[in-house]
């Protein structure tokens, strides 16, 4: 329950929308492992500035 009501908090919070897929899994707690180190890599990539477009705002609004 923490699991989910952490992920409300944030998405609440930081105003985003966020999609996260369970592929498999049996053991919940090897299931939200997985889930946290995903979400903390693409947060990582998100938050991160491209060299390719260093220059410009990376956003898909053309704001951030």
């Amino acid at each position: 329950r923490l699991f989910y009501e952490f992920f409300q908090g944030f998405c609440n919070h930081a105003l985003i929308t966020l999609h996260i897929d369970n592929i498999r899994g049996r053991n919940s707690h090897h299931i939200i492992e997985t889930i946290f180190k995903a979400f903390g890599k693409a947060l990582r990539i998100a938050v991160s500035i491209d060299q390719h477009i260093a220059d410009q705002i990376p956003s898909t609004k053309g704001s951030l």
